[in-house]
């Protein structure tokens, strides 16, 4: 691993960490943010915020402590039991982030190709296995690659639907309540779960590159998510789709639907990879047993991984996200206070 981790590679992972298949696909955008109106707008920018807050607060205070274990960054005190429950709560998120990623690939080749879901889900999760052999370094230049190519694939697709698609606005009644609680949803599980892959790179940025990681991060999320929200509004049949944003492409043309479905896999990989590997590290901390058979266990997890996966990408995510939001939250509440309690403490 390098020493010192620039603002823009910084800003890359953090971005990738929420460039999952529920997110690129749009349905993630929508479920959370969309079918609110108007609304959702305000929630998308408070989600935003949020993401923005805590990933710093999570950077600079594993900087100040030269600790990453998630369990000591959200609970300060020294109560082993509220610690255990964080460690299992974000390892049982991690994998079921996986999860979620490995159904969705099983989705997408089955709404795009018309193959078993089973299948391919399976080839996906040994793929995962096989890439978390390699370590965090890996994670890291995957996502300097992955997140530009997706960012820009998915404008330039964005942006032409937009301009050549004839509108087919939603009709439906937009909720004009509860998008304050879907939008801090949103960003509790989101953050909740990037935490344990974020912590371990605060110990290679300083300051200055933290604020610049993180603004940029969140530019490229806002960005992205803001032209799916348009399009999506204006294409109101691809909403009951499981993958919103492909059906989009495939509107456009063959080739357009080839081109994002192979984004949307990218997409779900690099999230997989990084969870994946994240939870494996966590476990072998934990459980020293496992990090002398290493390679065993991550491929038993890998297929425990996919027989999870499939009870089916939709159900999955609208169901994990939310219940691993609310339970999160409250760690990240604590972790909150544990960074205020540090800066007071420099006073």
């Amino acid at each position: 691993m390098e020493k010192q981790l620039s603002g823009f590679r910084l800003g890359l992972t953090f971005a990738g960490c929420f460039l999952g298949a529920g997110y690129v696909s749009g349905r993630e955008i929508w479920q959370f943010f969309g079918r609110f109106g108007i609304w959702g707008w305000f929630g998308l920018i408070i989600s935003m915020s949020f993401l923005s807050l805590f990933g710093a607060v999570t950077l600079f205070l594993v900087r100040r402590t030269g600790d990453a274990a998630i369990e000591r960054l959200m609970i300060p005190w020294n109560f082993p039991f509220l610690r255990d429950a964080v460690s299992v709560l974000s390892i049982l998120f991690l994998f079921g982030i996986d999860i979620i990623m490995t159904a969705g690939v099983g989705a997408l080749f089955r709404q795009f190709m018309g193959l078993s879901a089973a299948q391919t889900g399976f080839l996906f999760s040994i793929a995962v296995a096989l890439s978390a052999l390699t370590g965090l370094e890996s994670m890291i230049s995957a996502f300097s690659f992955l997140v530009p190519f997706l960012t820009i694939c998915a404008f330039v697709i964005g942006v032409t639907a937009l301009a050549i698609l004839s509108p087919v606005p939603f009709s439906g009644d937009y909720d004009s309540t509860g998008w304050v609680f879907s939008a801090a949803t949103f960003a509790a599980y989101n953050i909740f779960g990037s935490v344990a892959i974020l912590a371990p790179l605060g110990k290679y940025a300083d300051n200055k590159q933290i604020r610049r990681g993180v603004a940029f991060g969140v530019s490229i999320l806002l960005l992205t998510a803001g032209l799916f929200l348009l399009v999506l509004n204006q294409n109101a049949s691809a909403v009951a789709q499981e993958l919103p944003m492909l059906s989009v492409a495939e509107r456009l043309s063959p080739f357009a639907g080839w081109i994002f479905a192979f984004l949307l896999l990218l997409a779900m990989f690099g999230a997989a990879f990084s969870c994946f590997l994240t939870g494996i590290n966590q476990i072998a901390a934990r459980l020293k047993f496992i990090g002398l058979y290493r390679k065993a266990y991550i491929f038993l997890f890998s297929v425990l991984i996919w027989l999870a996966s499939l009870f089916g990408f939709g159900t999955l995510m609208d169901f994990l996200y939310p219940a691993f939001g609310c339970l999160g939250a409250v760690f990240l509440l604590c972790m909150l206070f544990h960074f205020f309690l540090r800066v007071e403490s420099r006073k």
